[in-house]
């Protein structure tokens, strides 16, 4: 999920203050290396990637001084995979979905449904009609459920993958006038650009604040067809963003806020985001808090994010799939089976028509939906210390899943970054991912998502060697 927050460096710039002359700017990262990750579905995998401390890009920034305080920029930035040469990715674990998306028992448990037949039916027949009925039933809903997971449309579930944007990561125009700023496009939330900035590792690497809860995500990192206003002042920088949400198929509107002041060696930042699905219903809503300061030779980030999501955004298709696959084949095809059945022991009893009738469509489609719901709080603390070319990170992050699931993630290790020149750097990652519960994530980096370990509970590692490049 995460980001590098090289990008908010770059509206920083945009939104700087004196401006000899108007600029255009080309700029870019490129970020590649060797990862190994551990806990696999598969088993272990190693490959080159791109985006171990930041996601590779290329960007174009203007600025126009128009004078007397008033000045236009405009930002495009394109994502870019130096392993392939594309702009899209996928997590090392490819297309494959959690338990808790995938399995029928952990969804519906082991009865969905309490079949009961009337009294009069011998014991015997009863048991052997409901027991069928069960079995078959729990076989239907694993096969839709195996269908409804190879077509998750995963763009509503992640970034980075399958994507189609050219310009994906920010593209906006805006105005800065003596009052503030407004910007109209696609462009960073609010929420996200606390996160950016407290997350102990600024989004860099699997140790990232993000990688332990990035599918489905915490937080809305962008916003299409957004409207920014934006101030800065002294110590303080505060934004407000509003988005309408057309032309999405996965949500309604969005809107979100931030504050954030530094005076010294301390910095807080509060962050607020909240959007609707795309029924209108209240979607991702995600509270943000980050704390800094200086102590010692280095700085001690705090950062706290409270995620709740009780009406997932995506997810009609998914549910009326479900819907269908129930009304329009599960359930007729079970009675039909039941009938057959039960006609044989007890003559025209047509008591698949009984069973077939206790099957509530609603209930187990609504089981469903929650296992995508989101009810949590992820938090990380960590230090970051810079001796000359040398900076080491070390930081502990945790999702703690409020669920039924309970898929919680701790991470923890630790980052060291060589400076080669001001523009480059040689970065080496070690990270431990320990999944609890149904928790079942797996490390990615800055550029691309993990996706999920081979089964719930199972932990994972992650070593990635690599070198960035900055123009």
């Amino acid at each position: 999920m995460k980001k590098s927050a090289f990008a908010l460096c770059t509206l920083a710039a945009a939104m700087a203050p004196v401006w000899a002359q108007s600029s255009v700017t080309i700029y870019g990262v490129l970020d590649a290396g060797v990862s190994r990750t551990t806990g696999l579905l598969g088993g272990d995998k190693t490959h080159v990637i791109s985006g171990i401390m930041d996601g590779s890009r290329l960007g174009i920034r203007v600025n126009e001084d128009i004078g007397g305080g008033w000045r236009a920029l405009a930002v495009l930035e394109n994502r870019l995979e130096v392993d392939t040469g594309s702009n899209s990715n996928v997590p090392p674990s490819g297309q494959q979905v959690p338990d808790r998306w995938g399995k029928r028992e952990i969804i519906f448990g082991a009865t969905p449904v309490a079949f009961a037949l009337p009294a009069q039916i011998p014991a015997p027949v009863a048991a052997q009609l409901i027991g069928g009925a069960t079995a078959g039933l729990n076989g239907a809903l694993q096969s839709a459920l195996g269908t409804l997971g190879s077509g998750l449309a995963a763009s509503a579930f992640g970034v980075n993958i399958g994507n189609a944007r050219f310009w994906d990561r920010q593209a906006f125009v805006g105005l800065v006038t003596p009052a503030g700023a407004i910007m109209a496009g696609r462009q960073y939330t609010p929420a996200y650009e606390i996160n950016a900035t407290f997350d102990p590792l600024n989004t860099q690497s699997s140790l990232a604040a993000g990688q332990v809860a990035a599918v489905p995500a915490v937080i809305d990192i962008r916003q299409s067809n957004s409207v920014q206003y934006r101030i800065q002042t002294g110590g303080l920088t505060a934004n407000f963003m509003a988005a309408a949400g057309e032309g999405s198929s996965s949500q309604g509107s969005f809107y979100g806020a931030m504050a954030q002041y530094k005076s010294g060696p301390f910095a807080i930042g509060l962050g607020y985001n909240t959007k609707k699905n795309e029924l209108g219903q209240r979607s991702l809503r995600t509270q943000t808090l980050g704390l800094s300061m200086d102590v010692g030779p280095g700085k001690l980030s705090f950062l706290y994010n409270d995620v709740s999501d009780p009406n997932p955004s995506g997810l009609s298709a998914l549910l009326s799939g479900l819907t269908n696959a129930l009304n329009g084949q599960i359930i007729p095809g079970l009675r039909t089976q039941i009938n057959a059945a039960s006609n044989a022991a007890v003559p025209n009893s047509n008591l698949g028509t009984v069973l077939a009738a206790q099957i509530d469509t609603n209930s187990l489609v609504g089981m469903y939906k929650q296992a995508f719901v989101m009810d949590g709080q992820a938090m990380s603390i960590g230090y970051k210390l810079m001796t000359g070319p040398h900076t080491v990170y070390v930081a502990y992050n945790r999702f703690d899943d409020k669920t039924r699931f309970n898929a919680d993630t701790d991470s923890y290790g630790a980052v060291y970054t060589y400076s080669l020149s001001k523009r480059t750097d040689f970065n080496v990652v070690m990270t431990h991912f320990n999944n609890k519960g149904l928790g079942q994530a797996a490390p990615g980096q800055a550029g691309f998502l993990g996706g999920f370990t081979a089964k719930a509970g199972e932990d994972s590692n992650n070593f990635a060697v690599g070198m960035r490049h900055r123009f």
